[in-house]
Formats: C-alpha cells, sequence, structure tokens
C-alpha cells in the first residue's frame, strides 16, 4: 500500500501548532494571574502598612527599644508578616520581628535599602527581593514616621513573604498544565493510532541506517515507511556494500602495515607537515624511551638531539632535499643512524617518516677489528723486528764459536715462541668468539674439573716453590652448567697467571663457594696485584699492565679476554675482585649456574 506522507506531515505540523497555541495560552495565562496575584500582595501589604503605621503612632510609649521590639513581634504573628523599625538618622534597626533582640544590634545599616531610600525621600516605598537574613523573597513595603511611641522618627517597614504568591502561582500553573497535559495526550494518542504503522517501519528503516552508519556494513535496508524512501533505500545499500568492501581492503591494509611497523627492530617515527610528531612505534619507544605526551611534540622535544631536529628541518624546507642523513649518540653510549625522507598527502602536504637504526654493534665491531688490527699489527712487529736484527747480526758478523751465537739465537727462539702464543691465542679467540652460542652446555662438576687444571700446574708451581691452598666444600662435586674444555680453559689461564706474578716460595689460593644460584671460583695469588685503572682494563684484548711489547712474562695480552667470552658464552660472569690501588696479589673470580 502505497504511504500518503503528505498526510503525516499535516499530523506533524497539526501537532506542532496544537503544541504552539497551549504553550502560548499557557503562558500568557500564567503571567496574566502571576501579575494580578503580585498586585493584590502589593495592595495589602501597603493596608497592612497603614494598620501598623496607625497602631504605632497611637501606642502609648514604649519602655524601650526591647518593648518595642517585643510589640513588633506580637503584632507580626498575628499579621503573619515582619515588621521592621528603622531609625531615620542612620538606618540602624530598633526592632525586627524575625531577628531575635540581642542579635538586632548586630544588623547591618538598613540606610541603603531600597525601599527605605524611597520611603525616605517620598514617603513611602516598595521593592521585591531575596532576604539574606530569611533566606527567601520577600515584598517590602516601608513609610516615613514621625511619632513612634517615643522612639525617634524613623522608617516603619513591612514584609510579605512572597512565597505566598509563588504558591498561589504555581497551583494555578499545575491546573494549567493537567490541562495541558490532557490535550496534548488526546492529540498524541490519535496521533499515534493513525501513525503506528508508519512509525514502525521508520523505526526499523532508521534502526538498519544507524548500523550502516556504525560501521555494521553487512546490514541491508530490506524494506521502507513508504515510496519517496525506496531509492534511498537503494542508495544506501548500495553505499553500504561499496563501503563493505573497501573497509575490509584497508582493514587488510591496516593490519599489514601495523604488523610491518610494530615488528621492525628499526624505531620508525612519524611527523606531519608542520614537523610535529603524528605516531612511532615500540622499537623507537625502547631505543630512546618516548615521553609519554610524545604525539604533537617535535623531536628535538622527544629525542634531545638538535640533529635529529636538523634532519627533519631540511626535509620540511621548501625545496629540501628527498633523504637527509644523521648519527647521533644517544645518552647511554649507543649509536644510531637517523634517515629521514618525505611523502605526501592528497592534499599535497609534505610529511616525514625518520627511521632510527641502532648501528652501536656494527660501531663496535669497526672499531674492535682497527684495534685488533692495530694491535695484533704492534705485537707481531717487536718480536719480528728483533728475530730479523739478530739474525742479521749473524749473517753480516758470524762469531767464530757456536757459543758467541747461543745468546743471539736464544733470543731469536723466545721471539718466535712469543709470535707463536700471539696467534695461538689470537685463534684461540676468535674461535671462542666463532662458536659463541653454540657451546654445548651441561652439568659438569666443577671441582673435577679444578682437579684436573691443579694436576696440570702443581709442577709449574713447584719449580718456584709455590704452593695451592684450596678451599671448597667437602664432598660437594660442585655442579655447575658448563662445557669441560672451556672451564678447564678458563682455570688454566686463571691459575698460570697467579703462578707467573706469584714471588718465589709464595701461595695460591683457590676458593669455592655456592651463592644464589650460582658456584663462584677465585684464584688468588700474592704477586704485585693489579690497580683499580687497569683492573676495568684487563680483559681487553692484548691489555697488559706491563705496557712493553713482550714482558717478563711472555704474554700477549688475549687469554683474560678469551677467559672472559669463554665465561660469558656459559652464561657466567668473571671480574678482577681487587683490592684497591697499590694493593699485593691479585683475586680474579667467575661464577657459573647451577643445574636446575
Amino acid at each position: 500500500m502505497r504511504l500518503r506522507s503528505f498526510q503525516v506531515r499535516l499530523l506533524l505540523w497539526g501537532w506542532a501548532v496544537l503544541l504552539l497555541a497551549l504553550a502560548a495560552a499557557f503562558y500568557y495565562s500564567s503571567t496574566l494571574v502571576g501579575s494580578e496575584l503580585v498586585r493584590e500582595t502589593e495592595t495589602r501589604s501597603w493596608k497592612q502598612l497603614e494598620t501598623v503605621k496607625w497602631l504605632l503612632e497611637e501606642h502609648e510609649s514604649f519602655a524601650g527599644e526591647w518593648a518595642m521590639d517585643e510589640w513588633a513581634k506580637t503584632l507580626a504573628a498575628k499579621m503573619g508578616s515582619r515588621i521592621t523599625y528603622i531609625k531615620g538618622s542612620d538606618g540602624r534597626v530598633i526592632a525586627d520581628s524575625e531577628v531575635p533582640f540581642g542579635q538586632v544590634p548586630e544588623m547591618e545599616s538598613h540606610d541603603n535599602r531600597p525601599e527605605v531610600v524611597a520611603a525616605r525621600e517620598d514617603g513611602r516605598g516598595m521593592n521585591l527581593r531575596h532576604s539574606h537574613t530569611l533566606g527567601k523573597d520577600m515584598i517590602y513595603v516601608a513609610c516615613r514616621v514621625s511619632r513612634a511611641g517615643g522612639m525617634p522618627a524613623g522608617i516603619l517597614r513591612v514584609a510579605v513573604p512572597f512565597s505566598i504568591v509563588q504558591a498561589r502561582l504555581d497551583s494555578l500553573r499545575i491546573n494549567f498544565l493537567w490541562i495541558f497535559l490532557t490535550v496534548l495526550l488526546l492529540a498524541a494518542g490519535a496521533g499515534t493510532y493513525l501513525s503506528r504503522n508508519v512509525g514502525r517501519s521508520i523505526r526499523a528503516f532508521s534502526e538498519v541506517a544507524r548500523q550502516i552508519g556504525e560501521g555494521n556494513y553487512s546490514m541491508r535496508l530490506r524494506a521502507s515507511p513508504g515510496g519517496e524512501f525506496q531509492p534511498l533505500a537503494r542508495s544506501v545499500n548500495a553505499m553500504a556494500k561499496r563501503i563493505e568492501k573497501h573497509i575490509q581492503t584497508i582493514d587488510e591494509q591496516r593490519g599489514q602495515l601495523r604488523a610491518m611497523f610494530e615488528g621492525m627492530n628499526e624505531g620508525v617515527m612519524v611527523l606531519d607537515a608542520d614537523g610535529r610528531l603524528v605516531a612511532y612505534n615500540s622499537a623507537l619507544d625502547e631505543m630512546i624511551s618516548m615521553p609519554g605526551t610524545a604525539v604533537g611534540r617535535t623531536p628535538i622535544e622527544v629525542c634531545r638531539r638538535y640533529e635529529v631536529q636538523e634532519v627533519a628541518d631540511q626535509l620540511l624546507a621548501e625545496g629540501g632535499p628527498d633523504r637527509a642523513m644523521a648519527e647521533i649518540e644517544l645518552m647511554d653510549g649507543r649509536t644510531v643512524d637517523v634517515s629521514g625522507v618525505p611523502y605526501y598527502e592528497n592534499d599535497g602536504a609534505r610529511k616525514i617518516i625518520l627511521v632510527f637504526h641502532d648501528i652501536t654493534v656494527i660501531r663496535q665491531a669497526e672499531k674492535g677489528l682497527r684495534d685488533f688490527v692495530a694491535n695484533a699489527s704492534h705485537q707481531l712487529r717487536t718480536p719480528l723486528t728483533s728475530i730479523k736484527g739478530y739474525s742479521e747480526t749473524l749473517l753480516d758478523n758470524p762469531p767464530a764459536k757456536f757459543e758467541d751465537a747461543r745468546s743471539f739465537l736464544e733470543i731469536i727462539v723466545k721471539n718466535s715462541d712469543h709470535m707463536n702464543k700471539v696467534i695461538s691465542s689470537m685463534l684461540a679467540l676468535a674461535k671462542s668468539e666463532q662458536v659463541g652460542k653454540a657451546l654445548q652446555v651441561s652439568p659438569v662438576s666443577g671441582r673435577d674439573i679444578f682437579s684436573r687444571a691443579l694436576d696440570d700446574l702443581t709442577p709449574l708451581g713447584h719449580e718456584r716453590g709455590i704452593d695451592f691452598s684450596v678451599s671448597m666444600p667437602d664432598d660437594d662435586p660442585l655442579m655447575v652448567m658448563g662445557e669441560p674444555d672451556g672451564v678447564l680453559h678458563v682455570f688454566h689461564n686463571l691459575m698460570q697467571n697467579a703462578v707467573k706474578y706469584s714471588p718465589d716460595n709464595g701461595c695460591i689460593t683457590v676458593e669455592a663457594k655456592k651463592q644464589d644460584g650460582f658456584v663462584a671460583f677465585c684464584v688468588e695469588d700474592q704477586g704485585p696485584g693489579i690497580s683499580k685503572e687497569h683492573s676495568l682494563k684487563v680483559f681487553e684484548r692484548f691489555y697488559r699492565v706491563d705496557e712493553n711489547t713482550i714482558d717478563g712474562h711472555g704474554s700477549a695480552g688475549l687469554g683474560l679476554a678469551i677467559c672472559r667470552r669463554i665465561v660469558q658464552n656459559l652464561g657466567g660472569e668473571i671480574w678482577h675482585d681487587g683490592y684497591g690501588e697499590g694493593a699485593r696479589g691479585a683475586r680474579f673470580c667467575f661464577r657459573l649456574k647451577t643445574p636446575a
């Protein structure tokens, strides 16, 4: 059935006209009656004032202000009004029916009250306002009084509560409101009866449209309230279908971009056309600890590095480059490469993407390689020069006797041994760094491995009268997570160093104890010790306390570096537990995890 929507519009217009007519009648009636009630109350107030004035003028002299105040309270209670007598010369309140007599002297001067001012100038005055003393609206009327029962001439004021008028007006308005609601309900009932079917259709139509508007694009408009809505329904359905397809594509792309954005190891910062932060990923937050209110700020505010701001300024400048780069060093010592490229929105706005790449490991590797090559060259150059020099001496001036050449040959052999030791240590260090985390870690007995190392090093110590003092828990295998050859190498190196640097007839102490899921092993000698300055560097490659290329013990400066790498690969740590500057004796400790 074709819905005649024009009739519905007429019905709605009829309701609107009826509503406006009833509202106008209600407003006019309440306003007119309210004005009449106010005028009636004002007239009654003037009559009460004249009555009180006549009674006051006819009253004999009061015994005092307290007597007048008592008289005012008695009369006001009978009349249902408030009576106040104000001294004419200074506005001081002499009597007030609503205020205890003891508080009357504390009342402020009424000399500036509008009704008092009018009464003083014109003989009488009136004012409607809120009373702060009583906390309600009052109608005030006042007049001059020359005789007041022996009291000085002044102003007599009578106040009538406006709530009386308000109550009558509210009652009238309620009656009008009931009439208004009755008529309106009758009209609404008739309208509802006529428009029930069309209303149901419109609600269904609106609900589907609302769900489509809220993103439920699978909804479709199946029915329309009338013929005029059918083209709209078809258009909305077609639009919803297109939007649903576009939203699916956008969601897929957004998910892919979000996964890429958050899955990157590099930090990413997106800036708008004003150079302010729009978005960033978690990698950047981990890299530079972004503040919680980073969005909307400039790069220098969130990174605290002017180089990043310069990259952004270059790319945002008119005619700026298509790519800009900078290298910054963070407060924690890490090195970060920052590269930025611009991109353009549909409106032509030039925006920026900055990529932060942590190149600390690369820079450290480059520096380590340079230092390694330099140190290796330095380590090999000196013994090689010595070998070459003594060899040329033997060739150019060969001694007549072999005994004379023996010392030269011994020096050549000593330097050759040192070169071989340096090369072997370099290969061992490279091997430890290459296998790294590939070590086969398993539960091993630290006591057994130490015993093997002790058996190997005891003869070397006895050659110089050095003894080993061992302090370990009795009957405890000291199980640790390790690799036998690696742990043995660490024991060998630490104990061999202790033998080298201990004085003849000295003592080397080896301790082991358990602590918080680890077993710690310590080797302590009685040698010259290591100062705090050197203590922090002894685990670096080619570092030796003695700066000579070949020290008195033939050290290559790689042993402790190899030990550190092995212990780290086993999940432990190694350190020098020195006694401070100038202390005698060095104490090296390492610890490994115990099996779970």
